[in-house]
């Protein structure tokens, strides 16, 4: 199995288009060590094809950069499935720009199937017969894709403010993907502290403080607000042989290769995703 971090920012990438914060100048300024990045996103790549892990509206740009989402033929792809971790924009706003008479098999949820359903841009990947193939994704059961096996884990998160309805387990996930060797586990949207099981851990790194946007004066939420655990939070408690945060939003200070984060977050034997990071498990 082999990851490529395809998008390594949380929503609104890096620089964010209406922040000027240091971090997004510093970035125009094109100061060392400050990586622009994509919206969220990952390549599984299997012995049967490629599964994309969430679908940014970055994903034209992604396919672009990365060989192993090329078309194999004249018209085609390799990408086998797409997987949805939840319903939040940034993650789905991408299928719209696949929508060229290409048949997409899009997984995902119950609840967040219901709350896609609803949506009358959907239709525009329904234009012909067996254009778009929904996929529920059952918590903890397996589904193989690709030649990966891949199991949605329930994760602490909240339903997106543009999706109506009750809350539901379902609404946003973490992914156990495994092959005959090594285990990944994706949790790049997680609201508190758990164990797992992996050998590589993909974890929530949007914001280092729980008042990080507070103390930026870039906003009145904290991270508990947005359903994400902290960096000061997850730093020494959550543990795997190999762990990688990534979801980092513009605002995190772990994006400045100067700062004291960036260098606690590296002495604490974590690495920092970034856009073109690959993995080989």
């Amino acid at each position: 199995m082999r990851a490529i971090i395809l998008g390594s920012g949380a929503g609104g990438g890096f620089p964010q288009w209406n922040c000027g914060c240091a971090n997004c100048t510093a970035v125009r300024q094109r100061r060392p060590g400050f990586l622009p990045r994509t919206q969220d996103s990952v390549a599984l790549v299997g012995e049967g094809g490629v599964v994309l892990v969430n679908c940014s509206p970055d994903v034209l740009v992604q396919i672009q950069r990365t060989p192993a989402l090329w078309p194999p033929r004249t018209r085609g792809t390799p990408i086998a499935g797409i997987v949805l971790t939840n319903g939040d924009l940034d993650h789905v706003l991408g299928l719209f720009s696949l929508r060229e008479s290409q048949p997409l098999a899009v997984y995902a949820t119950a609840a967040v199937w219901a709350g896609l359903e609803q949506s009358v841009f959907v239709r525009t990947l329904r234009r012909f017969d067996g254009q778009l193939r929904a996929e529920v994704l059952g918590l903890d059961e397996p589904v193989r894709i690709a030649g990966l096996e891949l199991t949605a884990m329930p994760l602490a998160g909240k339903r997106p403010v543009h999706l109506p309805g009750e809350p539901d387990p379902g609404d946003n996930i973490g992914l156990r993907v495994r092959d005959d060797r090594k285990t990944l586990v994706y949790a790049a949207a997680c609201a508190r502290v758990r164990p797992f099981e992996a050998d590589v851990l993909l974890f929530d790194g949007t914001f280092y403080r729980e008042d990080e946007l507070v103390r930026a004066g870039l906003g009145t939420a904290r991270a508990a607000d947005m359903a994400h655990v902290p960096i000061e939070q997850s730093l020494d408690a959550v543990q795997a042989p190999r762990r990688i945060y990534t979801h980092i939003n513009n605002s995190n200070p772990i994006l400045d290769p100067e700062s004291d984060e960036r260098r606690a977050v590296i002495r604490a034997g974590w690495e920092i995703a970034f856009d073109g990071m690959e993995l080989e498990l």
